[in-house]
């Protein structure tokens, strides 16, 4: 986690991700790319015969832009209490997803830091936040930050976890995590029914078993129940203080994603606690 990456708008809530980036890069040394994408307009007429094409200079355009960015990325380092000398800005022009996936391989970005006001409603369903399409798509693990959040604070992470035992790279994932914050692990399980023929002393066991398996220390286990399982993680989440919530994700896409959607993207949507999430393969 020594080399991440900020998409920026420059809004509020960019600005929180920016300054929970650069203390995390302070605590492994290591360093935060901050990137501003431009999509370039398309120039074209009015459509009527004998008109001329609108007069616009891109050139110009993109200089004010650039000029813009610098501008602001200076205020956005000055504003930051530590660690602001470890971010570079970048610049890039094109399609948000297309260009963050891109920077992620150039870059070798093992962690993308994203701030967030959350979807709702119909925006949800037929668009998302940039942060949920992020979410599906990215090769590295994707932090949502919700507000002002401090790498201090953290002193709980909530893991939801199927029980799975071919989650190696996951799980790895999350001790790193933990040693980073020193925090605890609560590994938790959700019963999707509210008449579930598994007990919770049922379920208890196994979550035992799944940490015995991976070795994971300083941790509790805890069985949520919800009509769903996306609501048996709200529910516990909410529950823990100064947490964050660490989750995989199978990065549904197309109509996957439509008829079956992500418990992780509803999660990120739905809490304000910063969510970690990881694209498992």
């Amino acid at each position: 986690m020594k080399r991440i990456l900020v998409p920026c708008d420059f809004s509020a809530a960019a600005k929180h991700a920016f300054q929970f980036a650069v203390e995390m890069a302070a605590a492994t040394g290591g360093r935060v790319f901050v990137l501003k994408i431009m999509q370039v307009p398309t120039v074209f007429g009015n459509g009527m015969p004998g008109q001329p094409l609108e007069a616009t200079d891109p050139l110009a355009m993109i200089d004010e832009w650039i000029a813009y960015s610098e501008k602001e990325f200076e205020k956005l380092k000055s504003k930051t209490a530590r660690g602001s000398a470890r971010a570079e800005l970048l610049l890039e022009t094109g399609y948000v997803n297309d260009v963050i996936r891109d920077v992620i391989t150039r870059e070798k970005i093992d962690l993308v830091i994203m701030g967030t006001d959350g979807a709702s409603g119909l925006k949800e369903f037929f668009i998302g936040s940039h942060t949920e399409k992020i979410v599906r798509a990215s090769p590295v693990p994707v932090m949502a930050i919700h507000g002002p959040f401090h790498l201090d604070w953290v002193k709980n992470i909530v893991f939801p976890t199927t029980m799975e035992l071919d989650q190696k790279r996951l799980v790895e994932q999350i001790k790193a995590l933990q040693t980073l914050f020193g925090a605890v692990i609560h590994l938790l399980y959700v019963n999707g029914f509210p008449f579930s023929l598994e007990s919770e002393e049922e379920a208890e066991s196994k979550l035992e078993d799944y940490a015995l398996f991976y070795g994971l220390k300083d941790y509790t286990v805890h069985v949520s129940r919800g009509l769903n399982v996306q609501e048996g993680i709200l529910k516990y989440a909410r529950r823990i203080p100064n947490s964050i919530i660490a989750m995989g994700t199978h990065g549904h896409k197309g109509l996957a994603h439509i008829t079956e959607g992500s418990v992780a993207e509803d999660v990120v949507n739905h809490l304000t606690e910063p969510v970690w999430t990881y694209v498992m393969q």
